[in-house]
């Protein structure tokens, strides 16, 4: 059985890594990241899981099919590669110490895998492998893995892809929306400090970068924790203005801290795409309700005018989620009526499945998974429908 604290020195061999990773963004901005600290300290980048000694998963836990293909991976690694070092990083290994510390893991004796490491200590991955003795922060003289400043030192090192380069402004979320994970695996909300971004920012477009992307869970509600009036339409105005940088692209909005100071930065300023990703979830005013979202149906769609009526070429995507606890036949066409109101330009749909640790866990989960595939296959047709009208 693998063992969370095993901490076993890497034979030079075995000094070749290969890091596999799930979800979304934020996940490949923090394996670019892994990736940086891991070259710093010496180690190989491998261009195949086989071809390499240390595996490093990092996962996604957003729903439960992101927790079946990591199982089902690390059964594979375990099964083709017995000698391999694995490293389950990210918010499914979040996930697996929650439960461990809470006494209600079950499945531990059927991971395979050698260290356990989470979203807010992934910098400790090139130490965790590289020093046989002792902790990760003894190794580093009590360095603190969640300090901003080391995200800068490991990001410095890391060039644009295509001219684009993701920064991250936020980590954690504090929303605690009912069906969520992510304040529970990556923990509650914190900005990175303002200096630490515009210089990221600076140093990537030295290095080619002309399209900056901010990354977090709910980037507009950006704080600089050492000035309190730096928030993020100060964020996107002040990194607009570096030379060099042409568009400023940004994920994930939240419709309610969407607000009109907001909305004049983004259609007044050329250089911040009008490509606008807003999750709604839902059109039920009792659906948004039971998930916590902290808007309704009139808000968002409100809030969707005001962005066409300042800009002329917004285009607005969402995220949509059927069968959450309690979504009647009637719920469920509301959303449908939402989607013909609003008229997305792309939408991303997900059946609801259970996390553990949020408040709708405890819910029963009464829609059935036909009603919810039937339901998933409809939002797609309906937005399919929606596109080819608007072509006409």
């Amino acid at each position: 059985m693998a063992s969370l604290n095993k901490l076993n020195k890497i034979n030079k061999p075995n000094k070749k890594f290969f890091i596999k990773t799930y979800g979304c963004q934020m996940n490949f901005h923090d394996s670019g990241l892994i990736e940086s600290g891991l070259l710093k300290n010496g180690f190989i980048k491998a261009d195949s899981a086989g071809d390499a000694g240390i595996v490093i998963l990092n996962t996604c836990s957003v729903r439960d099919l992101a927790d079946q293909k990591i199982l089902s991976e690390l059964g594979r690694l375990k099964k083709n590669g017995p000698d391999k070092k694995i490293v389950l990083a990210g918010c499914f290994a979040k996930q697996v110490k929650l439960k461990k510390e809470a006494g209600t893991d079950k499945t531990d004796a059927g991971l395979f895998f050698d260290y356990c490491v989470g979203p807010d200590e992934i910098l400790s991955i090139p130490d965790i492998l590289k020093y046989e003795n002792g902790s990760a922060k003894e190794s580093r003289n009590g360095g603190d893995y969640k300090d901003f400043g080391l995200l800068e030192e490991f990001f410095y090192d890391k060039k644009p892809e295509n001219g684009a380069a993701a920064v991250k402004i936020i980590e954690g979320c504090d929303n605690f929306c009912s069906y969520c994970i992510v304040p529970y695996v990556r923990g509650r909300e914190r900005s990175v400090p303002f200096e630490i971004i515009y210089n990221t920012a600076n140093e990537q477009v030295l290095k080619g970068a002309e399209e900056i992307l901010l990354l977090g869970q709910n980037v507009n509600s950006y704080l600089s924790p050492e000035d309190g009036k730096k928030d993020f339409g100060f964020l996107l105005n002040s990194l607009s203005d570096i030379p060099g940088i042409k568009k400023i692209k940004f994920l994930t909005s939240h419709p309610k801290d969407f607000n009109d100071g907001l909305i004049e930065t983004v259609c007044g300023n050329a250089k911040i795409s009008k490509e606008i990703h807003l999750p709604v979830q839902s059109g039920s005013d009792k659906m948004l309700s039971a998930m916590n979202r902290g808007y309704t149906r009139k808000d968002y769609l409100k809030l969707v005018q005001k962005l066409r009526n300042g800009c002329s070429d917004i285009s607005v995507s969402t995220d949509i989620i059927v069968g959450f606890p309690g979504e009647t036949g009637e719920d469920f066409e509301m959303t449908l009526s939402l989607m013909e109101e609003v008229k997305f330009d792309f939408i991303f749909g997900f059946k609801y499945s259970p996390r553990p640790f949020t408040k709708a866990f405890k819910l029963k989960d009464d829609v059935l998974l036909e009603i919810k595939k039937e339901r998933l296959e409809r939002i797609f047709q309906k937005q399919k429908e929606i596109k080819i009208a608007s072509h006409l």
